[in-house]
């Protein structure tokens, strides 16, 4: 073989081995970007480790906090209030819009519910006020700001609206007092979550019954 046919093979040759290498050197560079991920990664939520030193078991605790949940949050929603003018001595219908009123058998039971401290946050807004003598009523009446309770439907661990999935999660217990949360969602058919959100949910011993002693404080995560 002459010399330039060596020279146009030789040439040959360092071609296709470069092309080899450029071929191989781009493989492993898709395959490095499959394995390896180097976006951000999404903040994973703390673990809970629920704390039990109870005589309970911790379903039993699950279901006392529920059981105290849902009897909180069905009191709100069958909730009856009396529009002020019509049922108060010198106050009018334009009076409705500013004020709300409700019986004592309201907040007995309200009382029965919640601790000391819970309700009063609730009870020091209420003002006993006089009826009309031609209403007939079956016990004394109190009113207090219209708007007083109206954050507890959407932002508490009771929601009535805004609200798709409602999550326990429980952090401690004594035979005295239970710590938890509740997760509350608001989420679509894709499972896109609009809202994400914990709100306290305590409760506590008090004469030997359990209330709850917070609901509505935001936990900012």
């Amino acid at each position: 073989m002459r010399k330039k046919e060596w020279i146009r093979v030789g040439l040959a040759l360092i071609v296709a081995l470069l092309f080899v290498l450029v071929i191989v050197v781009v493989m492993n560079f898709i395959r490095t970007r499959q394995t390896y991920d180097l976006s951000p990664e999404e903040p994973q939520e703390e673990e809970i480790i629920f704390r039990n030193s109870s005589d309970m078991s911790e379903q039993e605790i699950r279901e006392l906090v529920e059981e105290r949940r849902m009897a909180l949050k069905d009191f709100f929603k069958n909730a009856e209030f009396y529009l002020i003018g019509d049922v108060a001595l010198d106050y009018t219908e334009e009076d409705n819009e500013k004020y709300l009123v409700v019986n004592e058998t309201f907040l007995n039971d309200l009382r029965g519910l919640l601790t000391l401290d819970a309700y009063n946050e609730y009870w020091n807004q209420f003002t006993e006020i006089e009826p009309k003598k031609d209403v007939l009523l079956s016990s004394r009446i109190y009113m207090a700001p219209r708007d007083l309770f109206d954050s507890i439907y959407v932002t508490s661990a009771i929601p009535s609206y805004d609200v798709s999935e409602e999550l326990l999660v429980l952090e401690s217990a004594t035979n005295d007092k239970i710590i938890a949360r509740e997760n509350i969602k608001l989420c679509d058919e894709d499972l896109i979550c609009r809202r994400n959100d914990f709100y306290e949910l305590n409760l506590e011993k008090e004469d030997d019954t359990w209330k709850i002693d917070n609901f509505t404080t935001l936990i900012e995560e």
